[in-house]
């Protein structure tokens, strides 16, 4: 009975599931199939936008949950994965992309995974209610697997825009892996995807994704984020879920009833759905790469795939070895944080440091926003905790500006401080160059000397507003000329007009050994340059690269004799 009810509404889904469009790709595999086929696959964005569209149509029209439904919604997923990875590589690839372009690529990849996992999530829930299913037996473990998978994307590209985890994200996660473990299929090893190199089951699909969770501090690059989830595939044989505490063995635990991530085990409740699991092995595989890197190894060779570099390979590694360890093992905070109110004045970028360290050896007399605070920048700090562009805008006309290069000055309020740097919570909407790894001038309000930090964490609270952690470097920065020393290979009429000839404004840190920091355009590895104004030393060359992010590079200045 039950088997000719299925052909009757599925017979109905492919005659008329939405009854009004000809040639509808919802209607049956044969129209899917042959309107994928019409797309301009010449233009990856559109294509991808297009079948999105149809997939969220699907979600939210369907009322059939046939094996026919479903083959149409899978050909669709399978369809789209070359155009995802085409724009995924895309937003990777290009950091320097305004947030216009930014937000149109991540809103695309979001989007399509969010109607993904929609849809199988459904199908999940659907299948695993029914009773007397034998028909969808076969697909149930698959689809589960995908979901799972999916659902792991949404939280990676959340963290990769530094997102906070969408309400009831983690309990649709949990739920997915209990009924994979509830069917007994969670350890059944299957191809998520027919291209696929290696197979997964849910219990490592869903692990994957809890180490990704554990590894995201808000301090990671996107470019970072996406090595990590490639590392971790080759990884999967070291973790394993436990329903029984080994207090000698395991490291972290998840609540398979609470709406949040895993956490390092502490005191495990027995009467709560728990699931634990060891690191041990993995830390002592990722203690062994870090060897073999450092001994000359390829990263290829020790399973960091082709795109990693030996450099960026080891600082990940190491990150990863603090994130991943034992509660006892692990590296606690350098310094306790202070919470406080503080007033400082910020700027952006490696040229706009160079102009106002340049500005300040001629001292002003008030500060970019004037001599102090007014009743209604007072009240805004209180109240808010930061000074709003509508206040700011009304009081610019009551203060005479410092200087004529004021406005990239930016005033914010710091809301904690330690021995290393500070925490705030700032305005973000337009700020398009506000990520990980950018570097910014600090001084506090009212005094004259500039010091540099680096934005290392990065959260975004809502669309307005951002929490940042930011390191401040010991060294005074010192503004230097740099003199480039080769002869130019190009002249006219004897005459360099190849630019060579014009110094590069750089920033002198004075220390053990003293370091500088330059454009990135300007570095080759032991490059000799004339130094004028910050040191007595009269050449200097490039040395090793210390760190490097969007639009600036430290690197040590090597002393040139002769």
């Amino acid at each position: 009975m039950n088997s000719l009810v299925d052909k009757i509404t599925s017979q109905l889904a492919r005659l008329a599931p939405f009854g009004q469009r000809s040639g509808d790709p919802l209607a049956s595999i044969k129209t899917a199939t042959r309107w994928l086929e019409g797309l301009p696959l010449g233009d990856a964005f559109k294509c991808q936008q297009a079948i999105a569209s149809e997939l969220k149509r699907f979600n939210e029209h369907s009322t059939l949950y046939t094996k026919d439904r479903l083959a149409i919604f899978m050909l669709l997923d399978e369809k789209s994965r070359d155009l995802q990875d085409t724009l995924v590589h895309q937003y990777l690839r290009n950091p320097r992309m305004s947030r216009t372009v930014e937000s149109q690529l991540w809103h695309a990849v979001y989007g399509l995974y969010l109607e993904t996992a929609r849809g199988y999530h459904t199908f999940v829930l659907h299948l695993a209610r029914e009773t007397g299913r034998n028909h969808h037996d076969d697909s149930i473990p698959l689809i589960t697997l995908r979901a799972i998978r999916t659902m792991g994307q949404l939280l990676k590209w959340r963290a990769i825009r530094y997102l906070p985890t969408a309400e009831k994200l983690w309990l649709r996660l949990h739920n997915l892996y209990r009924i994979a473990e509830t069917e007994g299929f969670h350890r059944q090893s299957q191809r998520i995807y027919a291209e696929d190199a290696a197979e997964c089951n849910c219990e490592t699909a869903y692990l994957h994704i809890l180490m990704m969770d554990l590894a995201n501090s808000g301090s990671l690059y996107p470019r970072q984020f996406d090595l990590l989830d490639r590392w971790l595939c080759g990884w999967h044989g070291m973790l394993q879920l436990d329903d029984h505490f080994d207090a000698n063995a395991h490291t972290f635990v998840v609540d398979l009833s609470a709406d949040h991530g895993p956490r390092r085990v502490r005191k495990p409740e027995s009467a709560k759905p728990l699931r634990y699991w060891a690191t041990a092995d993995l830390l002592q595989k990722m203690q062994d790469t870090r060897t073999a890197l450092r001994e000359g190894g390829a990263p290829i060779q020790l399973g960091l795939t082709e795109i990693s570099r030996t450099s960026e390979s080891l600082e990940l590694l190491d990150y990863l070895q603090h994130q991943w360890a034992a509660l006892e093992a692990r590296e606690q905070r350098r310094a306790p944080r202070e919470s406080i109110k503080r007033l400082v004045d910020v700027v952006h970028g490696l040229n706009a440091i160079v102009s106002q360290i340049k500005a300040a050896d001629a001292p002003a007399k008030v500060s970019p926003y004037g001599t102090g605070l007014s009743y209604n920048e007072a009240d805004d700090v209180q109240v808010y905790g930061f000074i709003t562009d509508r206040t700011r805008e009304r009081v610019s006309h009551m203060h005479a500006p410092a200087r004529p290069n004021s406005p990239d000055v930016e005033r914010w309020v710091m809301h904690d401080e330690s021995e290393y740097g500070f925490g705030a919570l700032i305005e973000s909407r337009d700020k398009d160059w506000l990520r990980v790894g950018a570097l910014i001038g600090i001084k506090a309000h009212g005094v004259e000397k500039w010091k540099i930090g680096i934005i290392r964490r990065l959260s975004r609270v809502d669309e307005d507003t951002s929490s940042i952690g930011i390191e401040m470097l010991a060294e005074m920065p010192t503004l230097a000329m740099l003199y480039e020393t080769t002869t130019p290979g190009y002249t006219v009429n004897g005459l360099d007009n190849s630019g060579n000839s014009l110094p590069h404004p750089s920033l002198w840190l004075g220390s053990a050994p003293n370091s500088v920091v330059i454009d990135p355009v300007h570095f080759t590895p032991g490059k000799v340059f004339e130094v004028h104004g910050a040191t007595e030393r009269k050449f200097i060359a490039l040395g090793t690269p210390v760190e490097h992010s969007e639009g600036w590079m430290r690197v040590i200045a090597e002393p040139v004799i002769g």
